[in-house]
């Protein structure tokens, strides 16, 4: 117990290693291929062997362009296998010719028997253009040689997907369950099977060209931060990223911050009909006012991963959203909302709920609100 114990800074090199694996005898793996089921190899994550082939940093490469071909397979690595573009055997007619010599990828070598190329072959290296496969045939031997797309079942290309999802079967355009603007593309609003979840305290705005949708006239979007790793209850509990990222802001452009008296590093208040929370005002012109239908539409952007604990605390983004959910995987819909935007700090106790209940009732919100079809 009198013995002292110092603690060192994590090799981020040795991390690598550890993630690209290694084989029985100590060596680093170059290639998930390697990988066997038997004990004998061991990877921290299958994506990423082969980032330290060889025991070199592959991702610390930075060969210049000039001095290698254009698909630059020596300016860093990539996943997986350092292959640049997936499913790249499309590029090549079915006889294993790229379409493009200008732009070739890969091609089949008849005398090696082997795909070969610019960039790793994404398609089972040994299998001509020639090979078809038999009737009976299950899983990788069920490829035909000119079936590109091997992490579909058939091969092929999907225009769509034949099953499995609750909207479909070709992708559509709708607005987000709350939007400034009306769908210019459709006449159809939202989508008609979206999942909604009914709340008296989650209650859902107008939309579009509805009435009462000019109380809630801006789009919110929220995003991450490059500082915050992984999530929040991290974040903020790690003084090195606090430090980073100290305090929760908004993002808004001048022309926004003028129209509603915001000062830069000053605070504002954001309003839904569900919460109103505050936070720092940060203007920039990276977050640009844009114009739908002749109409100048401004944008609010709030990062994730806030909360009330930590070295770092703040109101969260997530008190603004709603309980709208994908008909297929059921994730809210946080990436796009209508809200509304006021200089100062957010009122506590009773006098934000009353602050949020002015705003419903100004919209005309009523329990079925939101809730339509269309």
């Amino acid at each position: 117990m009198g013995r002292s114990m110092s603690l060192a800074e994590p090799n981020a090199e040795a991390v690598l290693a550890e993630i690209n694996g290694w084989d029985a005898y100590g060596k680093p793996l170059s290639s998930f291929n390697q990988l066997a089921d038997d004990g004998s190899t061991a990877c921290g994550c299958w994506i990423y062997c082969g980032s330290y082939a060889d025991g070199v940093n592959q991702p610390a490469r930075k060969k210049p362009g000039r001095e290698q071909h254009w698909v630059a397979p020596e300016w860093g690595w990539a996943w997986p296998a350092n292959r640049r573009i997936l499913y790249n055997r499309a590029s090549a007619d079915p006889d294993g010719r790229p379409w493009s010599e200008r732009k070739a990828l890969v091609w089949w070598d008849g005398e090696d028997g082997r795909w070969t190329g610019h960039d790793v072959p994404d398609f089972i290296a040994d299998r001509p253009p020639s090979y078809r496969p038999a009737e009976d045939a299950t899983g990788v031997a069920a490829i035909s040689g000119i079936d590109p797309f091997i992490m579909q079942a058939d091969g092929k290309a999907w225009l769509f997907a034949p099953a499995g999802l609750v909207d479909g079967p070709l992708p559509a355009h709708y607005e987000p369950q709350e939007s400034p603007v009306r769908n210019l593309l459709y006449g159809q609003q939202r989508n008609p099977v979206r999942e909604i979840i009914v709340h008296p305290d989650d209650r859902f705005q107008p939309s579009g060209d509805q009435p009462g949708s000019a109380v809630f006239p801006y789009a919110a979007t929220t995003y991450r931060l490059t500082e915050h790793h992984t999530a929040g209850g991290m974040s903020r509990f790690l003084p090195y990223l606090a430090e980073l990222q100290p305090a929760f802001f908004c993002e808004v452009s001048p022309e926004l911050a003028a129209e509603r008296g915001l000062e830069h590093m000053g605070w504002a208040t954001i309003i839904t009909a569900r919460n109103a929370i505050e936070a720092r005002v940060l203007v920039t012109e990276r977050v640009t006012p844009i114009t739908v239908h002749g109409r100048t539409l401004h944008q609010i952007g709030l990062p994730y991963h806030w909360g009330p604990n930590g070295y770092t605390a703040g109101d969260a983004a997530n008190e603004l959203a709603h309980l709208a959910l994908d008909p297929n995987v059921h994730i809210q819909e946080v990436k796009a909302l209508a809200c509304d935007i006021q200089p100062g700090r957010r009122p506590r106790g009773p006098a934000l709920r009353q602050l949020v209940r002015e705003y419903a009732e100004r919209a005309g919100i009523t329990g079925e609100t939101g809730t339509e079809l269309s």
